[in-house]
């Protein structure tokens, strides 16, 4: 049986443009919006529609917000969604690997990579797209795990380096667990881990490179 609250989770009220998410793009990979309020809203894409996801797809206005609560997230539908067979209601939490599917007409992919984060990734699967373009969401928690193991949030085939990225007050950290150099933008000196990432600058290395950057 699924798990629920007993009562529908009410949406904050839309004071968010400081707080939408960024962009997290990374060479070679892709780009992930990085959802790191505790309520994030979805919906479809169009110029006027002030929430956090947009998907270009046939969805409503405000089709659910996402809940991060303790170590896991939750789903509040606002239009019919279904969740392993089952149409649901009410919040209920999500488990990895779960697909939902928003009234045949969108279908997300819940992944839940390492029980050790909190965070969790949103993958369209289906033929749609993120507005803007994406390869996928971050749900996240307190650290976000970026590398070519397959159980990282972010996987990077390519790279030699396993990078954390971790909250610390306002800010998010970098750690780099790596002995090649890192560098911020065009500066020629390496910088030490940890470090907080900045916003519009290239964090690079021998094999990654990276920019954080409003949408």
């Amino acid at each position: 049986m699924m798990s629920s609250f007993s009562r529908r989770i009410v949406p904050s009220k839309p004071d968010r443009m400081m707080q939408r998410p960024k962009i997290l793009w990374i060479d070679g990979v892709g780009g992930f919006a990085m959802c790191d309020a505790s309520e994030i809203s979805l919906g479809q894409s169009f110029p006027s529609n002030e929430i956090d996801l947009a998907i270009r797809s046939d969805l409503s206005r405000r089709a659910a917000i996402f809940r991060r609560s303790g170590d896991g997230h939750w789903i509040q539908p606002f239009q019919a969604v279904s969740i392993r067979g089952a149409q649901i209601e009410r919040a209920t939490l999500l488990a990895d690997g779960d697909l939902l599917d928003f009234g045949n007409r969108l279908l997300l992919r819940y992944k839940r990579p390492t029980k050790l984060s909190g965070t969790g990734r949103l993958e369209i699967a289906s033929q749609h797209r993120w507005q803007p373009s994406l390869s996928g969401a971050l749900l996240l928690g307190e650290s976000c795990i970026l590398g070519a193991d397959p159980s990282s949030h972010i996987h990077c085939p390519n790279w030699g380096a396993k990078i954390v990225l971790f909250r610390h007050q306002d800010d998010w950290m970098v750690r780099v667990l790596s002995s090649s150099p890192v560098f911020v933008g065009n500066n020629p000196e390496p910088i030490s881990a940890p470090f907080p990432i900045p916003l519009g600058q290239r964090v690079h290395g021998d094999d990654f490179s990276m920019t954080l950057a409003t949408r």
